[in-house]
């Protein structure tokens, strides 16, 4: 037995592989994501500074006055 990865890119592909899954054809085994692909798909990258920032104001919005 062989695994090949394959990028969708139509929905209806899914279908299509779901059907032949269901009749026995062939099976899917979904991958879990990595961290450094997940890194890869970043299209602005940030500076440490910048994340900081970002985190700051994020934890600053959960602050919640008593």
């Amino acid at each position: 037995m062989e695994t090949v990865t394959i990028e969708l890119t139509n929905q209806k592909a899914y279908k299509i592989l779901k059907d032949l899954e269901e009749l026995n054809i062939i099976k899917m085994v979904k991958k879990p994501s990595t961290l450094s692909s997940l890194r890869q798909k970043i299209q602005t990258k940030m500076s440490n500074e910048d994340i900081d920032k970002q985190l700051h104001n994020l934890r600053d919005e959960w602050q919640r006055p008593t």
